[in-house]
């Protein structure tokens, strides 16, 4: 696979199912290990084929993901959900992590809700959630991974305003996942089509 990203950039993965686009957008972030190629984002660039641990981390500290079903910590609250990672994955002490997730909530609007738990929360809210978790380790790259396939349509569009909205205010690039055309034409500005494996075409919307 072969493609780059402007700064800035929405775009969407598109393609058939099983033709590989999740495993593509979880090696962006080494949830998924590739056995070999070269990524850069931002200023850090590395080679799959012998990445440290250091590299790693680093890459990860460059983008976040944002999954179909939501990934929340069920025995820990809102606010918990987004702090664990600022203090157990960046080294943010216990006040710093709560003034960032609360900063974050805020942006999403879920302020409100930073002491009640998954369960209670609507599928909407929770995808929220994950939303500011993924903002609150200051991104460069948003990867979502059919974000709002699991929600309603009226959620789905509120979801999909947000995204284009933290893309405008924080220059976030986002890269998506979506079966959704209806999405694509919303909220990106370039796609790039997967078959067998492979990008076999990318351009503006509009052109594809």
């Amino acid at each position: 696979i072969n493609l780059n990203v402007e700064k800035g950039d929405v775009v969407s993965i598109l393609g058939p199912s099983g033709t590989g686009k999740t495993t593509f957008l979880r090696c962006l972030n080494y949830l998924e290990q590739p056995d070999s190629g070269k990524l850069t984002i931002d200023d850090v660039s590395v080679d799959f084929s012998k990445i440290s641990k250091d590299e790693v981390k680093r890459l990860r500290r460059k983008s976040t993901m944002v999954f179909q079903q939501f990934n929340l910590f069920r025995n820990k609250n809102v606010l918990e959900n987004i702090t664990e990672g600022l203090i157990y994955g960046y080294g943010k002490s216990a006040s710093e992590a709560k003034d960032i997730a609360m900063e974050e909530l805020k942006r999403v609007h879920m302020e409100d809700y930073a002491k009640m738990y998954p369960s209670e929360l609507s599928g909407g809210m929770q995808q929220r959630v994950g939303i500011a978790r993924a903002l609150a380790n200051d991104p460069k790259v948003l990867l979502s991974d059919e974000a709002t396939s699991a929600l309603d349509p009226e959620t789905t569009i509120a979801t999909l305003q947000l995204l284009k909205r933290i893309n405008a205010e924080l220059g976030v690039t986002i890269v998506m996942i979506t079966h959704e055309m209806n999405v694509v034409k919303q909220i990106c500005n370039r796609v790039a089509v997967m078959n067998l494996g492979e990008v076999v075409e990318e351009g503006d919307v509009i052109d594809i």
